[in-house]
C-alpha cells in the first residue's frame, strides 16, 4: 500500500467494494477537491474553456496563460504545425483551428513561427469553415463565424 492510504477490508459484497473505492479515492483527493493527474490527450476541451473565459471577460492569470501556451506548443505537430483531436492524432481542421485561436486569445504573437506554421496548416486544410460542428459552435460563440454556419442538432438526438 502507498504511504498515507488506508488499509481496506476485503470486500464481500458489491456495496463493500464501492465503499472501499470511495474511501480509497477520497484519500487521493487534493485539498481543492480535485484529483492530481495529467489529463493529456484530448485537445478539444481547453479551447472551449479559454473561449468561455474570453467572452465572459474572465481574467486569465499570466502564469496560467503561460502554461497553457507552453502545453499547446509542446503538443503541436512538429512537421506540419497543426494539432489533432488528440495529442497523438493527425492534424485536423478542428484541432488546428481551435488551438490556434486559443493561443492567439492567450497572447501568442501572430508572427511567432509556430503560429505562422499553424495558420499555414489551417489554410492547407481549407480553413475553419471546414471544421466540424463543435469548431463552428465555439467560433460562433467567439464571434469569428456566423451562427448560421453551425449545423442545427435536433435536441432529441441528445
Amino acid at each position: 500500500p502507498f504511504k498515507g492510504l488506508p488499509s481496506l477490508p476485503k470486500p464481500h459484497t458489491p456495496l463493500d467494494s464501492a465503499q472501499n473505492a470511495l474511501t480509497y479515492f477520497s484519500q487521493l483527493q487534493l485539498q481543492p477537491g480535485n484529483w492530481g493527474c495529467e489529463y493529456g490527450g484530448p485537445l478539444f476541451l481547453l479551447p472551449g474553456l479559454v473561449i468561455a473565459w474570453y467572452v465572459t471577460k474572465t481574467p486569465v492569470p499570466e502564469h496560467i496563460s503561460i502554461e497553457i501556451r507552453r502545453y499547446l506548443f509542446a503538443r503541436q505537430n512538429p512537421v506540419d504545425g497543426g494539432w489533432g483531436l488528440h495529442i497523438e492524432g493527425e492534424s485536423s481542421v478542428f484541432g488546428t483551428a481551435m488551438n490556434y485561436v486559443t493561443l492567439r486569445l492567450l497572447g501568442a504573437n501572430e508572427e511567432d513561427t509556430r503560429i505562422v506554421k499553424a495558420r499555414g496548416k489551417l489554410h492547407q486544410l481549407g480553413g475553419a469553415v471546414n471544421g466540424p460542428h463543435w469548431a463552428k459552435f465555439w467560433l460562433s460563440v467567439l464571434g469569428c463565424m456566423e451562427p448560421e454556419a453551425v449545423n442545427p442538432v435536433p435536441p432529441d438526438l441528445w
